[in-house]
């Protein structure tokens, strides 16, 4: 991922000095803005901003400082598991949006709208906006476009979550209404490496995001559940409609180190066997028979017809190699995703179970683990097993539903989304056994809840030092609020 995205700043930056100097010159005294020049046009950066995008979103999918020992989609063999006792660096790749990705996408949006270029500035307006609920969703309190002014502006304000959110839903509505008209003198084509210029794609997008976020804030103090699940379901009734509107950037297979995960398969402390998976996630996929192992997993050695999980840390005793995730699956080509079909519903079958509406909950459910396993090649017939399990039969209670729901939308979510880590905090489910999870796990009951301010933040403006640094592992968000 990393070379793939140095590939394409060297594109980015070929172009600016390959522009004639008769027609422009200029002197760039800000290392992280775009130059502006005929040859810098919406074409040109669209690429660069989303690959830029998928990285900030995706980085905490680092295997050994992030997301999925917590989550038990990786277990390290024989050395010290990702540590859940964080510091101020931890999410710096998020902050510095405000100097890099998020910024492009915004000097991308303001381009387009400069230029009335109406589909290419409703695309990067969709982008900005993923990243503004991202930094709120984190940091709870963050600056708005203030931030984004550099050496213009050293102590910007902070703004509330709410007002953050306010903020990313009005790009998004924005959006939708710029890609209802015409596109300007410019179309997005296959310069949008990631909807190839699909403007109904992005238009789905758009609403399921929105009903994404809505789901956040179910247990907001400023809301209330059943408020939410009407808003995530009439978001969802534009949202997306199938896997052919799945968001991801497609890796290659001719481009070694493009694919950060690819890349840890063959870093491992495994052997050379790639990646190993959690005890935990095993034991769950075990319990509901569910058919992706066969497609994602080897059989372990002392099993050698099933699937066995590792405890992250400690040895692998002889003669009990746990399964380890295949190459095949985990490949160079693994996208990176933003979005995916599944998870819309999921949150379709969440806000129904917020509603008490049992069925519609169930039909949804199994809806999202019908179309993930067909996207990753399940049989028809093995689909139809699975989902006939009276295990998958929706509880009549919500606490119950809710738990089955989030279940079966994580084994759906490895080494996907950021969504487990959310639905974590916000649900409490799945029910991690981090002690049984990790070996000398720091916290037991949960890991850290949101991101600490970087320090050199807390230092220079006074408006992030007052109001400090909240302990990540008592409190999140304001929306990490569930009785």
């Amino acid at each position: 991922m990393k070379s793939l995205y140095k590939c394409l700043i060297l594109i980015f930056v070929s172009a600016l000095f390959t522009t004639s100097c008769d027609n422009w010159i200029d002197v760039d005294i800000d290392p992280n803005s775009i130059t502006d020049g005929p040859a810098i046009t919406e074409d040109i950066m669209l690429i660069g901003v989303e690959a830029e995008w998928f990285t900030t979103m995706n980085t905490k999918f680092e295997t050994w400082s992030g997301f999925p020992s917590w989550l038990s989609w990786h277990a390290i063999e024989g050395s010290t598991s990702a540590d859940m006792n964080i510091g101020p660096g931890f999410g710096n790749e998020v902050w510095n949006s405000y100097a890099g990705s998020l910024k492009h996408a915004m000097q991308l949006y303001d381009k387009a709208k400069e230029n009335g270029n109406n589909h290419y500035q409703g695309i990067a307006g969709v982008i900005a906006a993923s990243h503004w609920f991202y930094i709120a969703d984190v940091y709870d309190m963050a600056p708005l476009d203030d931030a984004l002014l550099g050496l213009e502006e050293l102590q910007p304000t902070l703004a509330s979550q709410e007002e953050l959110y306010a903020h990313a839903n009005g790009l998004l509505n924005e959006a939708i209404g710029l890609f209802q008209g015409s596109a300007g003198e410019k179309s997005p084509g296959t310069d949008d490496y990631m909807l190839q210029g699909d403007i109904s794609k992005w238009s789905k997008f758009a609403y399921s995001l929105m009903a994404r976020q809505a789901m956040r804030l179910a247990y907001s103090p400023n809301t209330t559940k059943t408020a939410q699940a009407d808003l995530v379901l009439s978001y969802l009734e534009n949202g997306m409609t199938s896997n052919d509107d799945i968001v991801a950037w497609q890796h290659l297979d001719d481009l070694a180190n493009a694919n950060i995960i690819n890349d840890y398969m063959n870093r491992a402390y495994s052997g050379g066997l790639g990646l190993t998976p959690g005890n935990f996630l095993i034991d769950k996929m075990n319990f509901y028979n569910d058919p992706r192992r066969e497609i994602m997993f080897t059989f372990s050695e002392e099993d050698p017809t099933g699937f066995v999980g590792h405890r992250a840390g400690p040895p692998v005793e002889t003669g009990k190699t746990p399964s380890h995730y295949k190459f095949t699956y985990l490949s160079k080509s693994y996208p990176d995703y933003i979005m995916l079909y599944s998870e819309t519903q999921f949150l379709k079958a969440e806000a129904y179970a917020l509603k008490g509406e049992w069925a519609l909950a169930e039909t949804a459910m199994k809806n999202g683990a019908s179309a993930e396993m067909t996207y990753v090649g399940v049989s028809e017939v093995d689909i139809a097993t699975f989902l006939a399990q009276p295990s998958l039969t929706i509880p009549t209670n919500e606490e119950d539903a809710q738990k089955l729901i989030i279940e079966q939308k994580y084994i759906s979510n490895v080494f996907r989304t950021n969504e487990s880590y959310f639905d974590f905090i916000r649900t409490g489910y799945p029910e991690f056994d981090f002690d049984y999870m990790i070996e000398n796990v720091y916290n037991t009951v949960t890991f850290p809840r949101r991101f600490p301010y970087p320090l050199d933040e807390i230092e220079k403006n006074p408006n992030v030092k007052a109001i400090g640094q909240s302990d990540w592992f008592s409190k999140g968000t304001t929306w990490d609020n569930k009785p």
